[in-house]
């Protein structure tokens, strides 16, 4: 998965979201915000932790609220 496609699975998970599949779209842009964030630190030469730290954490909260949901499709 290269940024490209993080890009294009944020996409898909945002017109998910919108069509009503609520699940699967936050799941897809949780993963795609993940790799969004990987890839930026990994190619980055400033290596500032708090700059990885916290998206990640803002998507695995994204993921694990999607997985909770009550009735989500």
């Amino acid at each position: 998965m290269n940024l490209k496609l993080s890009y294009i699975v944020i996409a898909i998970g945002a017109l998910l979201g919108i069509l009503g599949f609520v699940r699967s779209g936050a799941i897809a842009i949780a993963v795609g915000s993940a790799a969004v964030t990987y890839f930026r630190f990994k190619y980055s030469k400033k290596k500032r932790k708090i700059e990885f730290i916290i998206p990640m954490a803002v998507a695995l909260t994204l993921f694990v609220v999607a997985i909770t949901l009550p009735h989500g499709k």
